[in-house]
């Protein structure tokens, strides 16, 4: 990230970790951005690789922990303390994150599982992007999808490629990352699709948006994953620009190149 989102991003984290204990305003992470809540969630999930709510939830058992082994308080102050509503609710996390309940403490202090407070790493990759505004774009296309997540996209998305490739031969070729409506939560659906009709394929209709346009130089998914994280970590919480809530387009191009639609309102 460059300077500008280092300082922003920081002041988000910072937000968190003082109201770990508090509840914490997703207006108000933001309006630290500068941007609406569907794009600080989408910002903040390519940026740390956790959404907002897994990040809260790891970071308060993480320190709840730590309140156990100092004991000097009950389990349920502490479940109060990180805002669960039980003791049960506390625990279950607790386990789920842990591997054991907050009552077997004592015998696991070298078992913690310590999620750290996200630091961001000192650089700027801004100057490696041209990208252009294109208004008013429609897409019309025959789609085929299946359900993953935006984390493991690009590991599962180059099979359900290969299966379906040779129903599009000839034809131009999409891929799509549709994101849950809020991104409040790490679900996605992918889609192959064309602008002509293939096998088992159905009619989406993407209307009119306005689009931030990447080039780039198809090499593997895995490198257009990072790239487009670069996107997310850089270019968006500068532009002034909103994310709005349709699918990410890639659209391939001859000679494995390759252009990146992100919208934006």
């Amino acid at each position: 990230m460059n300077k500008q989102s280092n300082e922003k991003f920081n002041e988000l984290i910072e937000y968190i970790e003082q109201n770990l204990c508090e509840e914490i305003s997703y207006k108000k992470l933001s309006q630290i951005l500068g941007v609406n809540e569907y794009t600080m969630h989408r910002i903040f999930l390519f940026v740390t690789d956790y959404t907002v709510a897994e990040y809260i939830r790891k970071r308060r058992l993480t320190m709840a922990a730590l309140d156990l082994i100092d004991g000097k308080e009950k389990v349920i102050d502490i479940a109060i303390k990180y805002n669960y509503e039980s003791s049960q609710a506390f625990s279950r996390a607790f386990k789920s994150m842990m591997g054991f309940l907050p009552s077997e403490i004592n015998d696991n202090k070298n078992n913690i599982k310590y999620f750290s407070q996200y630091e961001i790493k000192n650089e700027d990759v801004t100057n490696e992007f041209n990208y252009r505004i294109e208004k008013n774009i429609e897409f019309n296309l025959y789609a085929i999808s299946m359900k993953t997540t935006i984390k493991n996209c690009h590991n599962v998305a180059p099979q359900f490629w290969k299966e379906n490739l040779n129903y599009l031969e000839n034809k131009t070729q999409y891929g799509l990352l549709e994101y849950d409506k809020t991104c409040k939560i790490d679900e996605a659906t992918y889609y192959i699709a064309s602008t002509e009709k293939f096998k088992d394929s159905k009619f989406l209709n993407l209307k009119s948006s306005n689009y931030l346009v990447f080039d780039y130089k198809f090499i593997n998914s895995n490198d257009m994953y990072e790239y487009i994280r670069k996107i997310y970590r850089t270019i968006i919480p500068n532009t002034g620009y909103e994310l709005k809530d349709i699918p990410d387009i890639e659209e391939y191009l001859e000679d494995d190149k390759l252009k990146l639609y992100i919208p934006i309102k």
